[in-house]
């Protein structure tokens, strides 16, 4: 949600892009914090349902650096539930393409750091609109 809302405000300032991406589900010292009843379990069921932490990193990796990627986009691994496999163009929740949700998310997330952006208002931002 972030990311659409970041997006929206680039796009009227040149050729920055905002871009998403997720690991599936990586094997990594993550699961160290989990209970101590579920850690056993996991250590063992991991190399079924995981992959390595190299894979995982690889969606952000694209995101990242691929040429071709366009701002908006969301990556992740491109296999079954999208847990494991090599990065591909995945879809986000519903939730997340609505834009009064982003938006608040961004207030939120301004009132909480101190820290302002340009403000969008139809498609521009205040400085845009100014020109």
């Amino acid at each position: 949600m972030f990311t659409y809302e970041l997006q929206r405000r680039l796009a009227t300032h040149g050729t920055t892009v905002a871009v998403a991406a997720h690991p599936g589900m990586s094997n990594t010292e993550l699961a160290r914090n989990t209970p101590a009843a579920l850690r056993l379990p996991l250590t063992r069921l991991a190399p079924l349902i995981t992959q390595t932490p190299a894979m995982g990193a690889l969606p952000i990796l694209r995101a990242a650096t691929d040429p071709a990627v366009l701002g908006g986009q969301y990556y992740g691994p491109g296999g079954r539930n999208e847990v494991m496999g090599h990065p591909r163009l995945v879809t986000s929740s519903p939730k997340s393409y609505e834009v009064a949700v982003q938006q608040r998310l961004w207030a939120v997330s301004e009132d909480l750091t101190g820290v302002k952006f340009p403000a969008v208002r139809g498609g521009e931002t205040r400085q845009a609109a100014a020109r």
